[in-house]
Protein backbone atom coordinates (compact mmCIF):
# COMPACT_ATOMS: atom_id res chain seq x y z
CA UNK A 1 0.00 0.00 0.00
CA UNK A 2 1.18 3.52 -0.86
CA UNK A 3 1.76 5.84 2.13
CA UNK A 4 0.52 8.77 -0.50
CA UNK A 5 -2.82 6.94 -0.88
CA UNK A 6 -5.92 6.95 1.76
CA UNK A 7 -6.36 3.98 3.55
CA UNK A 8 -9.99 2.16 3.16
CA UNK A 9 -12.46 2.89 5.60
CA UNK A 10 -11.81 0.85 8.54
CA UNK A 11 -15.30 -1.05 8.19
CA UNK A 12 -16.33 -2.66 5.34
CA UNK A 13 -19.21 -4.15 7.26
CA UNK A 14 -22.48 -4.32 4.71
CA UNK A 15 -24.93 -3.02 7.02
CA UNK A 16 -21.88 -0.45 7.90
CA UNK A 17 -24.18 2.80 6.13
CA UNK A 18 -27.63 3.58 8.30
CA UNK A 19 -29.72 3.24 5.94
CA UNK A 20 -28.98 -0.74 5.77
CA UNK A 21 -29.36 -1.10 8.89
CA UNK A 22 -32.33 1.00 9.01
CA UNK A 23 -33.69 -2.23 6.18
CA UNK A 24 -32.53 -4.77 7.81
CA UNK A 25 -34.11 -3.59 11.50
CA UNK A 26 -37.23 -2.94 9.31
CA UNK A 27 -37.29 -6.01 7.54
CA UNK A 28 -36.43 -8.07 10.77
CA UNK A 29 -38.72 -6.24 12.21
CA UNK A 30 -42.01 -7.18 10.02
CA UNK A 31 -40.82 -11.23 9.64
CA UNK A 32 -40.87 -11.08 13.88
CA UNK A 33 -43.97 -9.29 14.22
CA UNK A 34 -45.47 -11.91 11.73
CA UNK A 35 -44.17 -14.99 13.06
CA UNK A 36 -45.54 -13.58 17.05
CA UNK A 37 -48.69 -12.97 15.52
CA UNK A 38 -48.99 -16.15 13.84
CA UNK A 39 -47.67 -18.04 16.71
CA UNK A 40 -49.96 -15.91 19.25
CA UNK A 41 -53.30 -16.52 16.89
CA UNK A 42 -52.37 -20.47 17.33
CA UNK A 43 -51.94 -19.85 20.66
CA UNK A 44 -55.58 -18.50 21.14
CA UNK A 45 -57.48 -22.19 18.89
CA UNK A 46 -55.56 -24.37 20.64
CA UNK A 47 -56.98 -22.99 24.20
CA UNK A 48 -60.62 -22.56 22.78
CA UNK A 49 -59.87 -26.15 21.37
CA UNK A 50 -58.91 -27.65 24.68
CA UNK A 51 -61.49 -25.25 26.82
CA UNK A 52 -64.78 -26.22 24.69
CA UNK A 53 -63.59 -29.53 23.62
CA UNK A 54 -64.31 -28.69 20.02
CA UNK A 55 -62.08 -30.39 17.26
CA UNK A 56 -58.98 -31.21 19.13
CA UNK A 57 -57.50 -33.03 16.20
CA UNK A 58 -57.05 -29.59 14.48
CA UNK A 59 -55.98 -26.27 16.28
CA UNK A 60 -57.02 -24.96 12.71
CA UNK A 61 -60.30 -26.50 11.56
CA UNK A 62 -63.29 -24.95 9.81
CA UNK A 63 -65.48 -25.08 13.24
CA UNK A 64 -66.03 -21.74 13.81
CA UNK A 65 -64.90 -20.42 17.53
CA UNK A 66 -69.48 -20.04 17.91
CA UNK A 67 -69.98 -23.57 16.76
CA UNK A 68 -67.58 -24.90 19.23
CA UNK A 69 -68.89 -23.18 22.20
CA UNK A 70 -72.44 -23.48 21.24
CA UNK A 71 -71.81 -27.03 20.78
CA UNK A 72 -70.46 -27.15 24.29
CA UNK A 73 -72.32 -28.66 27.98
CA UNK A 74 -73.75 -25.14 29.75
CA UNK A 75 -72.05 -26.46 32.89
CA UNK A 76 -68.37 -26.82 30.57
CA UNK A 77 -69.02 -23.10 28.97
CA UNK A 78 -69.76 -21.74 32.99
CA UNK A 79 -66.11 -23.74 34.01
CA UNK A 80 -64.58 -22.17 31.57
CA UNK A 81 -65.87 -18.67 32.51
CA UNK A 82 -64.66 -19.32 36.08
CA UNK A 83 -61.17 -20.67 34.75
CA UNK A 84 -61.13 -17.06 32.74
CA UNK A 85 -62.02 -15.15 35.86
CA UNK A 86 -59.25 -16.85 38.14
CA UNK A 87 -56.65 -16.77 35.08
CA UNK A 88 -56.93 -13.05 34.46
CA UNK A 89 -57.23 -11.77 38.04
CA UNK A 90 -54.46 -13.99 39.15
CA UNK A 91 -52.48 -13.72 36.24
CA UNK A 92 -52.65 -9.56 36.17
CA UNK A 93 -52.52 -9.59 39.71
CA UNK A 94 -48.99 -11.40 39.60
CA UNK A 95 -47.74 -9.03 36.94
CA UNK A 96 -48.01 -5.91 38.68
CA UNK A 97 -47.07 -7.39 42.05
CA UNK A 98 -44.23 -9.41 40.48
CA UNK A 99 -43.50 -8.48 37.00
CA UNK A 100 -41.23 -4.95 35.94
CA UNK A 101 -43.90 -1.87 35.17
CA UNK A 102 -45.44 -2.21 31.97
CA UNK A 103 -44.57 0.15 29.00
CA UNK A 104 -47.40 1.49 26.65
CA UNK A 105 -46.32 1.10 22.83
CA UNK A 106 -46.62 4.86 22.73
CA UNK A 107 -44.30 5.26 25.60
CA UNK A 108 -41.94 3.15 23.93
CA UNK A 109 -41.59 4.89 20.20
CA UNK A 110 -41.23 8.27 22.21
CA UNK A 111 -38.95 7.30 24.63
CA UNK A 112 -35.10 7.55 23.86
CA UNK A 113 -34.67 3.91 25.19
CA UNK A 114 -37.31 1.97 23.02
CA UNK A 115 -37.05 -1.10 24.72
CA UNK A 116 -40.10 -2.58 26.82
CA UNK A 117 -39.34 -5.12 29.39
CA UNK A 118 -39.15 -9.07 27.58
CA UNK A 119 -40.42 -10.89 30.49
CA UNK A 120 -43.65 -8.39 31.37
CA UNK A 121 -44.78 -7.83 27.91
CA UNK A 122 -44.70 -11.33 27.10
CA UNK A 123 -46.68 -12.80 29.90
CA UNK A 124 -49.36 -9.49 29.70
CA UNK A 125 -49.51 -10.66 25.69
CA UNK A 126 -50.15 -14.25 27.08
CA UNK A 127 -52.37 -13.00 29.85
CA UNK A 128 -54.79 -11.35 26.73
CA UNK A 129 -54.83 -13.97 24.44
CA UNK A 130 -55.84 -16.88 27.00
CA UNK A 131 -58.04 -15.02 28.15
CA UNK A 132 -60.24 -14.04 25.09
CA UNK A 133 -59.75 -17.64 23.79
CA UNK A 134 -61.59 -18.35 27.14
CA UNK A 135 -64.43 -16.10 26.82
CA UNK A 136 -62.98 -12.80 27.61
CA UNK A 137 -63.80 -9.55 25.28
CA UNK A 138 -60.68 -8.21 26.28
CA UNK A 139 -57.12 -7.49 25.08
CA UNK A 140 -56.57 -9.57 21.73
CA UNK A 141 -55.95 -7.25 19.30
CA UNK A 142 -53.23 -5.74 21.42
CA UNK A 143 -51.04 -8.59 22.27
CA UNK A 144 -49.50 -8.72 18.36
CA UNK A 145 -48.46 -5.27 18.81
CA UNK A 146 -46.92 -5.63 21.95
CA UNK A 147 -45.20 -7.95 20.52
CA UNK A 148 -43.90 -6.59 17.31
CA UNK A 149 -43.47 -3.53 19.93
CA UNK A 150 -41.23 -5.53 21.85
CA UNK A 151 -38.70 -6.78 19.12
CA UNK A 152 -39.09 -3.47 17.85
CA UNK A 153 -37.40 -1.68 20.30
CA UNK A 154 -35.06 -4.70 20.94
CA UNK A 155 -33.25 -4.44 17.20
CA UNK A 156 -33.70 -0.94 17.32
CA UNK A 157 -31.43 -0.69 20.37
CA UNK A 158 -29.00 -2.86 19.00
CA UNK A 159 -28.82 -1.29 15.87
Amino acid sequence: MRPDLPSAPASSSPLASPFARMAAVTVLTGVGAGVGGMLLALLLHAVQHVAYGYSLAHVVGSESFLAGVTGAEPLRRVVVLVVCGLVAGGGWWALYRFGRPLVSIRRAVRAADPRMPVVSTTVHALLQIVTVALGSPLGREVAPREIGALLAGRLAHRA
